[in-house]
């Protein structure tokens, strides 16, 4: 491989990775501000990621607008999310994000997205964690695809080139630390190409694909993380990861709060009802399923609920590894009045909740951590790098309450498009990336060489570390745990790169994706082992109390000297900033 198998050159102002809601809307409020842009998909457009497959029976946005309740306002949204996680994010990016949610919900509106609304003309407004006020807004319950369909359209109208099954792998700079462009490799063509620009945009979603079980598609490998950490930039709260109960079969399905309200049968692989000889006195399983929300929590006593499924799981498995679910008895009305949705759902996918059991485990469903950015327009440390989405860092900690992550997506989205136009269109020059590109493609070309001979399987690679995670790096996590994780991550990766596994032309993505696996999944076990506490979705079994006084600060991964290395991070105030 080298610099004359570039098959293609692509031109343009803005290149856009990702193709949910937070880089679907980056685009849009590229191409508004005058630039020429770009979206590369790593998969199918509309057919891939979180925000296009996202379910559950209480997905929407938050936004302070009052049409709930006429007291909400965006300081108190802002004093919502900052107690649920004080400490572990960026007070200046929370305020941001809770006074400018409102102005990008009425952006959706003027698109023509229809929110569920009141008799009155007021948008419907639901109550979630940690909110003071009811906040969330819905759409006919399918509130993230809704939104992405939306946006979609506009950029359509507009024929904004949207590369689809395109895996963006590098982005180059300069000696400055400027971004002079990027490489890509097309899935379908196993084409290499270099796209020219001064400005890209992360927001490529999160690393659910690197567990056994996730949410969105399996091609959300941590890309955006990779990447960012290949670049020496930092990552924070890479631990907190949000983990808990979905149907497994025939495809994933989400068990949100609203499914434990009606109290249903879980049994292990034996017969057995899952919470035998597990609840401390006093504690009923109906106490348990009250407090059951999504996801994995150690703060209230649905702790149970997660960790008898792991355990189980893994010690008296159904034959395919997981729980069996059945519901209780009497209770078709509360599945009417709690998880109507899910009822369908399931049943679009085979399986009648009224009369069958079906296997339930536990699935990987938005990382709180990711690459953190320096103000509300998703700036880096390298210039002309812009993060959004899932992918960025600093507004989530242990808890992400209900309704922000689309808010999230929405607020910096259209922030990081805007700021990365004004950027490109400011440079004098077009930039010249071909000798970060002529180097970068020396190194690949000495891995295929190096790998020639390599007979270890990509895929099974692949599947070990899926199948390694869900084992070692799920709800229940310990010294001991992580450690074996940390320990086969490192040597996989060392033996793919001293050339043991079969790499060629035809398999050289499917080697780089396994590196970004491997690198995200150090990213969260390193992560993990340093947290020595226990914190929401975060449960050390040999460390199981929360530690306000050693560890309410955060942990920063980052590349230094080819080692990853982590610190501890307090974040500023607003006041100390300000003044």
């Amino acid at each position: 491989m080298s610099k004359r198998k570039i098959a293609r050159e692509i031109y343009t102002d803005v290149l856009v990775v990702g193709g949910g809601g937070a880089a679907s809307r980056a685009a849009l409020s590229a191409k508004e501000a005058g630039a020429d842009v770009r979206m590369a998909v790593k998969s199918k457009w509309l057919k891939s990621g979180s925000t296009a497959t996202a379910f559950s029976e209480l997905l929407s946005i938050a936004a302070a607008i009052g049409h709930g309740d006429e007291r909400d306002h965006p300081e108190i949204h802002y004093a919502d999310t900052m107690e649920s996680g004080v400490g572990f994010i960026d007070p200046d990016l929370v305020w941001g994000l809770a006074h400018e949610a409102p102005e990008r919900i009425y952006d959706l509106i003027a698109l023509g997205l229809e929110f569920d609304k009141q008799p009155n003309g007021k948008l419907v407004q639901g109550m979630s964690d940690f909110a003071t006020y009811p906040r969330t807004c819905r759409v006919n319950g399918v509130t993230a695809r809704h939104i992405l369909n939306i946006l979609a359209k506009r950029i359509q109208e507009l024929e904004l080139p949207v590369d689809e099954d395109m895996m963006i792998f590098e982005v180059l700079t300069d000696g400055n630390n400027q971004v002079t462009g990027a490489l890509g490799w097309h899935r379908e063509t196993n084409e290499m190409v270099l796209y020219r620009t001064p400005a890209v945009i992360f927001a490529c979603g999160g690393s659910h694909g690197i567990y056994k079980y996730g949410v969105g598609t399996p091609d959300m490998t941590g890309d955006g993380y990779a990447m960012a950490y290949k670049l020496g930039l930092p990552l924070i709260n890479m631990e907190f990861v949000q983990i808990g109960p979905a149907a497994l079969f025939p495809s994933i399905t989400l068990l949100s709060g609203p499914v434990w309200k009606t109290n249903p049968v879980l049994t292990n692989g034996k017969g057995e009802p899952v919470f035998d000889g597990i609840l401390p006195e006093g504690v009923t399983v109906e106490e348990v399923y009250k407090e059951k929300v999504f996801p994995f929590s150690v703060s209230n006593v649905s702790f149970y609920l997660d960790t008898s499924i792991q355990r189980e799981s893994e010690n008296n498995p159904t034959p395919r590894g997981a729980v069996w679910y059945r519901k209780g008895p009497g209770t078709d009305e509360l599945i009417e009045a709690k998880m109507p949705k899910t009822k369908r759902v399931l049943k679009s996918k085979g399986i009648e909740l009224d009369r069958d059991r079906f296997e339930i485990g536990l699935i990987s469903q938005c990382n709180n951590g990711g690459v953190q950015i320096r103000n509300m327009n998703g700036e880096t440390e390298v210039a002309g790098l812009y993060v959004a989405g899932e992918t960025a860092g600093g507004l989530r900690g242990p808890d992400r309450p209900g309704g922000n992550s689309l808010a999230e997506g929405q607020v910096f989205g259209h922030r990081a498009g805007a700021a990365s136009a004004q950027y490109a269109l400011r440079q004098a020059e077009k930039p010249n990336p071909y000798p970060q590109a002529a180097a970068k493609l020396d190194g690949y070309q000495d891995w295929l060489r190096k790998s020639a001979d390599g007979t270890r399987s990509i895929q099974e690679a692949a599947d070990s570390v899926r199948a390694l995670m869900h084992r070692n790096c799920l709800v229940i996590r310990s010294e001991k745990r992580l450690s074996e994780a940390w320990d086969v991550l490192c040597s996989l990766e060392t033996k793919l790169f001293n050339g043991e596994f079969e790499i060629d032309d035809s398999r050289f993505v499917q080697a780089v994706e396994l590196h970004h696996m491997l690198v995200s999944a150090k990213l969260i076990v390193l992560s993990a082992l340093e947290r020595k506490e226990s914190r929401s979705c975060h449960y050390r079994e040999d460390f199981p109390e929360k530690n306000d006084k050693d560890w309410t600060k955060s942990i920063r991964v980052q590349q230094r000297d080819g080692q990853m290395t982590t610190e501890f991070y307090v974040w500023p105030t607003r006041a100390s900033r300000q003044g």
